[in-house]
């Protein structure tokens, strides 16, 4: 009998049925079979960008000002227990900009612009430190002068402006839970003066509105002890009569008014009972009507604005004990979108929102010295972040459509969500998805066959493997969950294009052995499946398909270490060694491969990678020939690799990274030249990436940020 026979004896013989009939066991195929859960298409469209800085610890308030009148908003930070502040200066071209730490001989409370106009050179500023009320101004690069200001018999909170007499002078109103009544604050040649309301009452807050819209401000202000609304109308010389009030049945805070759902008409808005409580205005401010928005945590603080251009107000607002933002969007005036997680940060106090020559933003500050900005990147951005979860992880492209456009989906580990992104040719990231996932997972693959209809694959090496198939028409989802019967080594899918029809390829490794595990899928049920022992004692196997399947596994023997290729098709047809190398103990030997998803063109090679002792060598494989590259580029222990083959299919490139936080490339330019090494970015704070283009005509790294918990894309050519 030769060697070959004997070999393939050996394999026959190993694979009995027993061991076939105990790993399909251990496999618990179908776990979960979900149909037609709707999933929320959320246009967010492109506000996710996300950007930080660094101040100094300690700072608790944010508010945006624009000192030197060029359009662009800059924010001004305070803490309201001292007298410290930071002026953040900003344009179209750089980044928040002159930020050392200021003094102001008065502690900021509060501040408000003193205008009734677009004009806003003048701010009307509150002190509870010196129970002061106060009119300044800034210079072009923030520094604040104080022009008047007045001292009450009481530590104010609130401050609203407003035009109380028309005569187009802003007036301020004032309260707080250790100020007896309203105060109107007027400023008369160059002092101010207070007038009080209803000096027997104590207000919570309270805010300047137009109840009878007839220009005139009029006041809602929050009565303490009788815990509810008072509305008080302004004869239109700038004297108030109480008319009505409004039980509130509960402690609330953050009482503003505001247009709530976009219909025209003020509405009152608080936070009570850990929910958003809304009195909806209308054309005689009757208030009868109550809106309810329920959120997943308690918010501590909000901000209202219509972040996606979409014509309705949306809602974004912070838990301070967990550090979380969410942005709840809003579908229609009274219908809104689950509230979105963008970001989870330690300490954030306050946030603000506003529209400048750039656009929508969002501000946020913590007190452990951060100022985080949300907005849009713009098309032609080369270097950007993105936030929209807790712990972005696994991560891939798609193209929704199929239009050569690319479209984007990660997992978030902490929240254990599938998040897709889908874009257009001139706004990137749209519509946002998300899907509960029942694990967290390392890696997606994704079927492209059909352009509406996407079918997500979800993994890790431990066995677990999640289906989720995304009908993006009608929105909804439907899920299966298999597990393998060993650790994952590699998986791999085929698609039929004309019929509804997959096959599953899992190569597992269990007891030392490799099976290659096979589940066939038609119309998204489970047909059949099979699983057939491949090697035994080999280090790692890597899945591949040339006229049948490959596997391609690494062999340990003594002093010699093996690349072997096994073919198989319903059995083990050939098995060969395509490389070996001479090794002793004291080696430091690192190796990997890369075998492409693409199953279009066959002729792609194969690639594996070696370094012994600091030499390294590239070869690949493709149905004709093998070749061998000496290449600059160490492999080290933890590498992670990836590839790239752009628009036109002549250049495909390979990309290592390794622990020193150094991403590489290797590019192959047609068949026969030899490959291009180029170091492309370092970085030590890359958890999964992946290189692809972007809008059909640039090249970006895409990576998840571990230190930011970010997704930041870069431009690489």
């Amino acid at each position: 009998m030769t060697k070959k026979e004997d070999l393939m004896k050996h394999f026959k013989e190993e694979k009995i049925v027993s061991a076939v009939k105990q790993i399909i066991l251990n496999s618990l195929l179908v776990t979960l079979f979900l149909f037609s859960d709707i999933i929320a298409q959320i246009p967010i469209n492109g506000f996710c960008r996300y950007r930080e800085f660094s101040v100094k610890n300690n700072f608790t308030n944010i508010f945006s000002i624009d000192y030197n009148s060029d359009g662009y908003r800059d924010l001004l930070i305070y803490n309201s227990s001292n007298n410290k502040y930071v002026s953040a200066l900003s344009n179209n071209k750089s980044d928040l900009i002159n930020l050392p730490e200021k003094y102001f001989p008065i502690a900021i409370s509060n501040i408000h612009s003193f205008s009734t106009g677009a004009s806003e050179k003048r701010f009307i500023f509150l002190s509870r430190k010196t129970r002061q009320v106060g009119i300044s101004t800034f210079s072009r690069n923030g520094t604040i002068s104080s022009q008047s200001k007045i001292k009450l018999k009481g530590f104010p909170s609130n401050i609203d402006v407003g035009d109380i007499d028309g005569d187009g002078k802003p007036e301020g109103l004032v309260s707080g839970t250790s100020l007896s009544g309203l105060s109107i604050i007027k400023e008369k040649n160059k002092n101010l003066h207070e007038t009080r309301i209803d000096p027997e009452k104590v207000f919570l807050a309270s805010t300047f509105i137009d109840l009878d819209y007839d220009s005139y401000s009029d006041i809602a202000a929050v009565d303490l002890y009788s815990n509810s609304i008072l509305l008080f109308y302004n004869n239109g010389a700038g004297d108030y009569t109480e008319s009505r009030s409004i039980g509130l049945n509960g402690e609330i805070s953050e009482f503003k008014t505001v247009d709530f759902n976009s219909d025209g008409y003020n509405d009152l808005v608080y936070i009570k009972n850990n929910h958003f409580e809304v009195l909806l205005g209308d054309s005689v401010s009757s208030f009868q009507k109550k809106f309810i928005l329920e959120t997943p945590a308690k918010p501590d603080k909000y901000a209202i604005l219509d972040f996606n251009g979409d014509g309705f107000n949306d809602i974004a607002f912070i838990n301070t004990q967990s550090g979380t933002l969410y942005i709840s969007f809003a579908k229609s005036t009274n219908v809104f979108y689950p509230p979105i997680i963008y970001l989870q940060k330690n300490g954030l106090a306050d946030l603000t929102a506003y529209i400048d020559r750039t656009g929508k933003k969002l501000a946020l500050i913590s007190t452990e010295g951060k100022i985080y900005l949300i907005n849009k990147p713009g098309i032609n951005d080369d270097s950007f972040s993105i936030s929209l979860g807790l712990k972005p992880s696994a991560l891939t492209t798609f193209d929704y459509l199929n239009d050569k456009f690319e479209d984007f989906c990660f997992i978030d580990e902490t929240e254990k969500t599938l998040k897709l992104l889908l874009s257009e040719r001139r706004n990137l990231f749209r519509t946002y998805f998300s899907i509960p996932l029942l694990s967290d997972f390392t890696n997606i693959v994704v079927d492209e066959n059909k352009s509406r209809i996407k079918t997500f694959y979800c993994y890790s090496n431990r066995g677990t493997i999640e289906i989720i198939r995304m009908n993006f028409d009608e929105h909804n989802y439907k899920r299966q969950t298999l597990y393998t019967g060993g650790l994952l080594e590699d998986f791999k899918v085929i698609s039929d294009r004309l019929k509804d029809r997959q096959n599953i390829y899992a190569l597992i490794k269990k007891d030392n052995k490799t099976y290659l595990q096979e589940f066939e899928y038609k119309d998204f049920g489970l047909e059949s499946s099979q699983s057939n022992l491949i090697e035994s004692n080999v280090e790692r196997s890597w899945l591949t398909f040339g006229i049948y399947k490959d596997v391609y596994s690494i062999e340990k023997k003594e002093k010699q270490l093996n690349l072997v290729k096994t073919v198989f098709d319903k059995k083990v047809i050939d098995r060969k060694i395509m490389l070996s190398f001479n090794v002793n103990e004291k080696d430091k030997i690192n190796y990997t491969m890369i075998c492409l998803r693409e199953l279009i063109d066959r002729a792609r090679p194969v690639t594996f990678w070696i370094t012994n002792n600091n030499k390294s060598f590239l070869y690949t494989f493709s149905s004709s020939k093998m070749n061998k590259y000496p290449i600059k580029i160490a492999l080290s222990n933890n590498v992670t690799t990836g590839y790239n083959i752009n628009g036109d299919g002549d250049e495909l490139s390979f990309y290592f990274y390794n622990e020193k936080g150094k991403l590489s490339g290797i590019s192959f330019i047609g068949v026969e030249k030899s490959p291009i090494e180029k170091d492309l970015f370092v970085s030590k704070n890359i958890n999964n990436y992946l290189v692809t283009v972007l809008n059909n005509r640039r090249t970006f790294l895409i990576y998840s940020n571990s230190l930011l918990n970010s997704l930041t894309f870069e431009k690489i050519k």
